[in-house]
């Protein structure tokens, strides 16, 4: 059922790509509101269950396979538009990382997968539900309808998108463009093996899994609104080291995958489709369509070494094991974070409630507040030198740190001050071309194309009268070091074979190869691109404005509030570290050795993490008396100009054709 990005046009993918564009909005808005803490690792479950289960390839009609998709059990589990984000960014795994489904496509799948496999099953449970609600037994009989008709209802779809793909696309000879089948194939081929094959599988998985849910302790989505308090402490007890079990076994068991040979219908690539075209047509009727043999040539198949889950058709079971375990991993740890991200606005707005009631202390604490700090009252006499080396490097070595960072804090706006090119631009326009580069460079794999494109944003430097030696050592200093650790493996013969440049290892062998270590300089390279227009962007526009640009692009309000915040509080802390520093230094009889360095180092962050907590509590308080409600605000008025259009249509000529020369080389 994932759709590649050859057998449709691209005027299809990115117009229901665009459709899905408000449901991902509205899904947003309501699991901010509904998800609950509890629910984030059932959310991440789902995800990954998701996952797994398609790696199950179950034979079907015609030597293809079909496999299940758990759109209807996440939504049973927590909701429709929570399963619309886990199964979205299921798919984004398997699209990015394996190559299944396609990157233009990406929205066209999403649509199919999940929006309307988990709408329609979970529409349909809730419709059955009505009429043995208390039962049990009815209601796995309703999870696993709901289940078949979803999936099913998916593929129908799938059918009509492939389907009137030669009525719209083709040539004068009457050749399809894309996907060469009209409707007479698609709908019969598609609702055959989901009917018969794909159906029964997925409705017997969601069946067990909720069974399984609700002998867990674990509530359903339906459920969880209809509680009372002991049912919600019971939920709350609720261990989910089961299900993780069970998925972890799965994992164990996803090689029987690959038992079943063959693509799934629909997924083929150009031998394929001249395969299929020479059955259905007759030998001399097969052929290949031009658009589609064009754009499986240029079309993104995942990371190398992971493509097709690294089965390696069928013979490599632990690549598609480890696949399974890398896809895991990722989609759970994604969905956990993101998962209480969101969910954290209930505990944020509860932790504001707390806040505003006045707290009494007791006298205790009363006079200590009022007496001296803790680090001095607390701090032990000094010990006498057990070393003849008097000299302390470690404490002056962190206070020139500290100062050289609130410098560098307080003085980083000083940069969009200059009457440079990008300084007159309006934040918004700044910010647009910014994300159009960044993700331009993210699917650039050319060096030469790269090369230009980092030309290009050093020259944009350079007009807009920026310290050169600044940015560069702001980006360089630190990109090669992560990146490269990440990208270490890939320069060994075992993940990049190609021509040697030195061994490592005579026995295994092991050695880095010149295309490994292109790749990886590349991805450094592409890194150091995208952080160099960050850094760019933050130097060019004031601090104020570039919130302000965010918030007109509908970046969400909590994420400003945070990012303003963490700003502010760095700068003040930095400069209350630093008068802590030099006001025990002033008052410091000699010279401290290392060890009493240390200590007081020690000591002293334990205080400022004091003093920040209290300072946060200060600060939101001043915040919400004047007014604060988390939309950014700037004192000077931004208006949009000719100009900002016409830098906004330069970037786009840049961005084209960068990428039409990354094509061509």
């Amino acid at each position: 059922m994932h759709i590649p990005d050859s057998v449709l046009s691209p005027v299809a993918s990115i117009g229901i790509g665009l459709a899905m564009l408000p449901i991902w909005a509205i899904a947003g808005k309501r699991v901010k509101k509904s998800l609950g803490v509890k629910q984030v690792p059932l959310l991440a479950l789902g995800a990954a269950f998701c996952f797994v289960v398609m790696m199950f390839n179950i034979p079907a009609l015609g030597g293809t396979t079909a496999h299940p998709v758990a759109g209807t059990l996440l939504a049973i589990l927590i909701g429709p538009w929570a399963a619309c984000i886990g199964i979205s960014v299921t798919l984004a795994i398997q699209a990015l990382f394996f190559g299944d489904g396609g990157i233009l496509s990406y929205g066209v799948n999403c649509f199919v997968m999940a929006f309307v496999l988990p709408f329609v099953g979970y529409s349909l449970y809730r419709l059955l539900l009505r009429f043995a609600p208390d039962r049990q037994a009815w209601r796995y009989a309703a999870s696993a309808v709901g289940a078949y008709a979803g999936i099913n209802a998916a593929a129908a779809v799938v059918a009509c998108i492939l389907g009137v793909q030669p009525a719209l696309f083709h040539e004068a000879n009457g050749h399809a463009l894309y996907f060469p089948f009209g409707l007479n194939v698609t709908f019969p081929a598609m609702l055959g093996t989901h009917l018969v094959i794909a159906g029964p599988a997925e409705a017997v998985v969601t069946a067990l899994v909720v069974r399984f849910a609700e002998q867990s302790g674990i509530l359903l989505y339906d459920h969880q609104r209809e509680v009372d308090s002991s049912t919600k402490q019971q939920y709350d007890k609720a261990r989910f080291e089961p299900l993780w079990v069970g998925l972890l076994a799965l994992v164990a068991l996803t090689p029987l995958g690959l038992l079943a040979k063959g693509d799934a219908w629909g997924e083929w690539d150009a031998a394929a489709v001249k395969e299929q075209t020479g059955k259905i047509y007759g030998t001399n009727g097969a052929y290949i369509p031009r658009g589609l043999q064009a754009a499986e040539e240029h079309a993104y198949k995942g990371v190398k070494g992971l493509e097709d889950y690294a089965g390696n058709d069928g013979k490599n079971k632990w690549g598609y094991l480890g696949a399974g375990v890398l896809g895991v991993g990722t989609i759970s740890g994604l969905m956990l974070l993101g998962g209480r991200l969101l969910s954290g606005k209930a505990r944020f707005l509860k932790s504001s409630e707390t806040r505003k009631r006045p707290r009494v202390l007791p006298p205790s604490q009363i006079q200590l507040q009022s007496a001296l700090p803790d680090w001095i009252t607390t701090s032990a006499p000094p010990s006498p030198p057990t070393r003849t080396k008097t000299s302390n490097q470690f404490l002056e070595k962190t206070l020139i740190s500290l100062s050289e960072g609130a410098f560098k804090a307080l003085n980083g706006e000083k940069w969009s001050g200059l009457p440079g090119v990008l300084q007159r631009i309006d934040p918004r326009a700044k910010t647009m071309a910014a994300f159009g580069i960044i993700l331009a460079a993210a699917f650039i794999r050319s060096f030469p194309a790269l090369l230009t494109l980092y030309t290009a944003i050093l020259l944009l430097a350079l007009v807009s009268r920026l310290s050169m030696p600044d940015l560069l050592k702001r980006v360089w200093l630190t990109t090669p070091i992560f990146v490269g650790t990440l990208a270490l493996p890939v320069v060994l013969n075992v993940v990049t074979p190609g021509f040697e440049l030195f061994p490592l290892w005579k026995s295994p062998h092991l050695a880095v190869t010149l295309p490994g270590t292109i790749l990886a300089a590349t991805l450094i390279f592409r890194v150091g691109v995208a952080v160099t227009v960050a850094n760019l962007l933050t130097m060019t526009t004031r601090w104020n404005d570039l919130l302000f640009a965010l918030q007109s692009l509908f970046v969400p309000r909590l994420f400003l509030m945070t990012l303003a915040m963490t700003y502010r509080y760095l700068s003040v802390l930095l400069l209350s570290a630093n008068e802590m520093f030099v006001a025990r230094k002033s008052r410091t009889i000699g010279r401290m050795n290392n060890h009493e360095g240390r200590q007081f180092v020690g000591t002293s962050m334990g205080s400022l993490f004091t003093k920040t907590v209290a300072l946060s509590e200060e600060v939101h308080a001043a915040m919400v008396s004047r007014g604060y409600t988390g939309a950014a605000r700037t004192l000077s008025q931004l208006k949009w100009k000719t100009a900002d259009s016409l830098f906004i249509c330069g970037t786009l000529i840049l961005i084209i054709g960068v990428l039409r020369l990354a094509s061509t080389v």
